[in-house]
C-alpha cells in the first residue's frame, strides 16, 4: 500500500522538477537573446551618434565664411569685389 502511494507522488515530483527545469533553460535562452538584440540596438545607436556628430562638424565647417567663398567661387565663379569695383551708393542710412 505504501509503495502505491509513493509511486504518484514521485511522479509528480518529477515531473514538477522537469517543468521548473525547461522553465529555467527557456528563461535563460530569452534572456540571452534580448541582451543581444539590446547589444545590437546600442552599437546601432552608438553609430548614430557618431554620424550626427561628424554631421554636426561638417555643418561647422560649411557655415564660415572662408568655407561659403571658396565654394561661391568654385561652383558659380564669384569672387571678392576688389576697391575700384565698390561703389557706395547715397541714401545709405535712414
Amino acid at each position: 500500500m505504501k509503495n502505491g502511494r509513493l509511486l504518484p507522488k514521485a511522479i509528480l515530483l518529477l515531473a514538477v522538477v522537469l517543468v521548473s527545469l525547461t522553465t529555467v533553460a527557456w528563461r535563460q535562452s530569452t534572456t540571452r537573446e534580448t541582451m543581444e538584440e539590446l547589444a545590437a540596438a546600442e552599437r546601432e545607436l552608438a553609430i548614430a551618434i557618431d554620424e550626427q556628430e561628424e554631421l554636426s562638424r561638417d555643418l561647422s565647417a560649411m557655415e564660415t565664411r572662408p568655407w561659403i567663398g571658396a565654394e561661391a567661387a568654385r561652383r558659380l565663379g564669384m569672387r571678392a569685389p576688389t576697391e575700384n569695383e565698390v561703389v557706395i551708393a547715397p541714401g545709405g542710412e535712414r
